[in-house]
């Protein structure tokens, strides 16, 4: 679940982009609701809900990860998320450390840490990089990781695919 980072979506909605957060919270108390809850009756501050039902609930609790970078997503994904989506634009330096960061907001709020679900999405290009990406967020403890193909110069579909098969394959034995 994220907040986006675009002002221009949230303004097509008429929607404030300075209460992404606050709405966010909101909203992941009233999904954890309609997750569980029979029928919900729901008064926020940016929505109202009245007598909604999922059917058939879930069979299992569903974990909400958040994403993003900055202090205000990671104190907000401490408080309320089961994961975490680390993004790749600060390499995976920047991911560790961020990882690192989040550790310590979840030790401190008392949450479990082997509980709490860390992403990190590779932005590199080639396999040797991703391989030694994936080894230091392993090391790190990260649970998962995506592997991003935008802006490789891949023409097709394909080609994506051809991509991440060769990836796959090279990681499958580190």
């Amino acid at each position: 679940m994220g907040v986006g980072w675009n002002h221009v979506e949230y303004e097509a909605l008429g929607q404030d982009f300075r209460s992404r957060g606050a709405r966010e919270e909101e909203q992941i108390d009233l999904l954890r609701r309609l997750f569980v809850e029979p029928v919900v009756d729901f008064e926020g501050r940016f929505d109202q809900v009245d007598r909604a039902a999922l059917l058939p609930k879930p069979a299992h609790s569903i974990p909400i990860w958040l994403g993003g970078s900055g202090e205000k997503a990671f104190d907000r994904a401490a408080r309320l998320a089961d994961g975490f989506i680390f993004f790749g634009a600060g390499g995976i330096d920047g991911a560790v450390a961020s990882w690192k960061s989040m550790f310590e907001r979840l030790t401190t709020l008392d949450r479990s840490v082997e509980d709490f679900g860390a992403e990190y999405v590779a932005l590199s290009q080639g396999v040797e990089n991703l391989t030694t990406e994936v080894e230091s967020w392993r090391a790190a403890g990260g649970t998962h990781i995506a592997i991003s193909t935008m802006g490789f110069g891949l023409d097709s579909i394909d080609a994506h695919i051809d991509y991440i098969t060769s990836v796959s394959s090279a990681l499958s034995g580190s």
